[in-house]
């Protein structure tokens, strides 16, 4: 389901640029785990504990790492940057996300996710600033930017910049067109809809 205000769709595309964020990070943070360990971890499962939700094991996305981890990916003198990121911001996101409803185990950006198209314009509004900020730093320690790519050749329908940007994360159904100048949003599918339209209607005229 897609809300139906624009702060939804921001929330929206924010939580799922987080989740391929930490999705990252936890990537990153076995990989340091692996070199730490006797230089491999061999078959060895690491158990990743969580604070809110009980002891469980990585989920390929990315699960509740907290202290474990971080501790686990230590080389000498120094925490792994990603393990110690990914461990902050799951706890920042483990009492909120505890919160809402969701099934037991569901991870915290999930159960944040799927209840943004229930929430007010102002609660979607404050939802989709906090898991975007949560996103450029998790980004910030991965070197990486946004997950975003330029729509070429398209100007704004609301500033007539051409700075529209496509989100590249998520299911196609949740993607959206996002206008870097004006911060405008609108459902990608919708988007394309248009100007595939505007396309066909100049040709035959």
């Amino acid at each position: 389901m897609t809300p139906h205000h624009p702060y939804g769709l921001h929330a929206l595309a924010a939580a799922w640029s987080l989740q391929a964020a930490l999705a990252g990070l936890e990537t990153a943070a076995k990989a340091a785990i692996a070199g730490a360990v006797d230089g491999s971890r061999g078959d060895h499962e690491y158990a990743i504990p969580s604070q809110v939700w009980g002891r469980r094991h990585g989920l390929g996305g990315h699960s509740d790492p907290v202290a474990d981890l971080a501790i686990g990916a230590w080389a000498p003198g120094r925490p792994d940057p990603c393990a110690v990121a990914l461990g902050g911001i799951l706890r920042e996101l483990d009492p909120k996300a505890a919160l809402l409803d969701g099934a037991p185990g569901m991870d915290p950006v999930t159960r944040i996710r799927l209840a943004v198209p229930g929430m007010s314009a102002h609660a979607a509004e404050r939802t989709a600033q906090y898991l975007a900020h949560l996103d450029r730093s998790a980004r910030r320690t991965l070197g990486i930017g946004p997950a975003r790519t330029p729509l070429i050749g398209q100007a704004c329908p609301g500033c007539e910049q051409r700075r529209l940007e496509v989100t590249t994360v998520g299911p196609e159904t949740d993607r959206a067109v996002i206008c870097a100048a004006c911060d405008g949003i609108w459902p990608r599918a919708e988007v394309l809809r248009a100007v595939a339209g505007a396309a066909h209607a100049g040709a035959a005229g």
